[in-house]
């Protein structure tokens, strides 16, 4: 869960410091159902009770959507960071055989007891390859949304971040084809200039 608030701040965080929520409208994202298939799956496999070998598979996959999605959207502010900090977390999972690996300290730091019957998505892998990618950061048990994250959840952020600061001015997104007619010209709502209103009298 602390990837999700930690998005959902970032995007409140855009009216704060000057930007606009409403540019969103206008973005044009492509492969929407590529990315809400990543979601379920990811949701399917944090959630739901399976053996460890159809979990790591369902892991790989929801991966290969985004992937999907992100080469889709490459137009976008911030997707190279995205890219990166999802290459990243893929790398590990792929080297370890579907999880992601996580520190037996980082784990113990967050409260999160291990799970040897069912999948866990991230979890002590016995003698991790590219460990240093893995799970090594916690949010301590004795605060809100403890849990594990790693160096490419962290440039997923910071992509993420990016993308909606950028798009949240304008960068990115469509133009405005909403105006109004002014001297034969038609100006958009970005475009068009103050058009005095008077009473006209007879």
């Amino acid at each position: 869960m602390i990837l999700p608030v930690a998005a959902a701040l970032l995007v409140l965080s855009v009216p704060l410091t000057g930007g606009d929520l409403r540019y969103f409208g206008r973005i044009a994202v492509r492969g929407t159902p590529w990315i809400a298939a990543c979601f379920l799956l990811q949701l399917i496999i944090t959630t739901a009770p399976m053996l460890p070998f159809v979990g790591q598979v369902l892991h790989l996959a929801s991966y290969a959507l985004a992937a999907i999605f992100v080469w889709l959207n490459r137009q976008l502010p911030g997707l190279p960071a995205l890219a990166g900090g999802g290459g990243m977390n893929l790398a590990a999972i792929a080297a370890n055989g579907g999880t992601m690996p996580a520190t037996p300290e980082a784990l113990a730091v967050a409260g999160i007891a291990a799970d040897g019957e069912h999948f866990v998505n991230s979890g002590v892998v016995e003698q991790a390859r590219l460990w240093w990618l893995g799970d090594i950061f916690a949010v301590p048990a004795s605060l809100p949304l403890a849990n594990v994250f790693s160096l490419g959840d962290v440039v997923l952020l910071v992509g993420f971040g990016w993308l909606v600061h950028r798009v949240g001015r304008g960068v990115g997104t469509e133009p405005d084809t909403t105006g109004v007619v002014a001297g034969g010209t038609l100006w958009t709502s970005r475009q068009r200039p103050e058009v005095s209103r008077c009473r006209r009298t007879v």
